[in-house]
């Protein structure tokens, strides 16, 4: 009989950081029946990520491969929670992992390239990335990324994120802590991969060509006519709710549907911010100049919807799967309010009951579609992972 591999997840809520990240490891050797060679995990952004480091290392091997970031809410066995430290454990025999990190700057497409620069030969079989939307750009930082490992290499991951305040994250590599820049697990090893993405965002305009934009990701014109002024003629009465109510009417990026006149949307970005002075909208991710545009919006029902969908496409022709991987937006989190961990229960009916997950809630995601990795936001997204026997 072959060494199989081991893959447990837990989440540990308790008040103490230390407390929780040390049992969080206790957890994970107590059920994979041996300490984790490799540690992803993700923790409550109310938790300062030092305490995290400490608790964990007080208990890791010191060979251990760790990565993970801060979160506004954590998705594992559990469920969704807050104020909890939320870990992945894998002991993948055969397989090797490695630890990367990069501090933020100004060309974010060469902070990919600087990132991956130790594992372009051999490359890896997948990399789980984790950016600092605060400090780099997610969409050229991948291209970045796929100009030295390839277009349709799988990256999976999603961007840390803060309770909600958009000032300031923290990552872990090892017994590293950055607060810019991101951090990836290169792993080494035979993986197969079903991923699939989907927001549940429906167009509330008509279409509208961006006509001007600034650096990939600043909107200045929409149909010729500042991008602000439309944006706000377009959400009407709730334009008096700014700046707060950008989170619930990201601009999504259609195609039009051939023979049909409605359109379908492709990429959505959330409106991270404005600038009053050039009648701007900053986007949280890069958008071609030309592209056609929809302002987007979604009830609570089509949220879960997407969800299912996103669950529902993925499980399609993929029986043999070791481990759930879920990134989700922070803002789908606000629509659904109070009652955000019913989209976990929408996970929860549908994927196998044993099945490891683990995941977050994000500032933004990265997962494959039509098998390119591309920066999602307002987005749910699903990875089911089978890593194999490695040789």
């Amino acid at each position: 009989m072959g060494v199989r591999n081991l893959i447990a997840t837990v989440s540990i809520v308790h008040d103490d950081p230390h407390v929780a990240a040390k049992e969080a490891v206790f957890e994970l050797t107590d059920r994979l029946g041996q300490p984790p060679a490799i540690v992803v995990l993700f923790f409550s952004a109310e938790f300062p990520a030092q305490a995290i480091r400490d608790g964990l290392w007080s208990e890791l091997d010191p060979a251990t491969t760790v990565v993970g970031c801060s979160s506004s809410a954590e998705l594992g066995p559990d469920g969704a929670l807050t104020h909890s430290v939320t870990a992945l454990g894998m002991c993948l025999p055969g397989y090797r992992a490695q630890a990367l990190s990069v501090p933020g700057g100004r060309d974010s497409f060469a902070i990919g390239q600087q990132l991956v620069e130790s594992v372009q030969s051999p490359k890896p079989d997948l990399l789980l990335l984790f950016p600092d939307v605060l400090t780099v750009n997610a969409t050229r930082l991948l291209q970045g990324i796929q100009s030295r490992l390839g277009a349709k290499f799988p990256v999976l991951g999603g961007a840390a994120a803060d309770m909600g305040t958009f000032k300031q994250v923290e990552l872990l590599h090892g017994k590293e802590i950055l607060r810019s820049g991101a951090v990836a697990l290169a792993l080494f090893g035979p993986v197969t991969l079903s991923a699939a993405a989907c927001s549940g965002y429906s167009p509330v305009s008509v279409p509208l060509q961006a006509t001007r934009v600034d650096n990939g990701n600043i909107l200045i014109e929409l149909d010729g006519k500042p991008a602000l002024t439309t944006y706000l003629e377009q959400l009407g009465p709730r334009k008096s709710e700014m700046p707060g109510v950008t989170i619930e009417y990201p601009i999504g990026v259609v195609s039009r549907v051939s023979g049909k006149t409605e359109v379908q949307t492709e990429l959505v970005r959330a409106v991270f911010g404005i600038n009053e002075q050039r009648e701007a909208l900053i986007l949280g991710g890069d958008i071609p100049e030309r592209a056609e545009l929809c302002i987007l919006s979604a009830t609570r029902k089509d949220v879960l919807m997407g969800t299912h969908t996103a669950i529902q496409t993925a499980l399609t022709g993929f029986a043999n799967a070791e481990l759930a991987l879920l990134f989700n937006c922070v803002s789908r989190k606000v629509i659904l309010g109070p009652r955000y961990k019913e989209e976990y229960s929408v996970v929860d009916s549908v994927l196998p009951k044993s099945l490891p997950r683990i995941g977050f809630y994000t500032f933004g995601e990265l997962s494959p579609v039509a098998a390119i990795t591309q920066h999602h936001e307002s987005t749910f997204t699903i990875a089911l992972v089978h890593f194999g026997a490695a040789k």
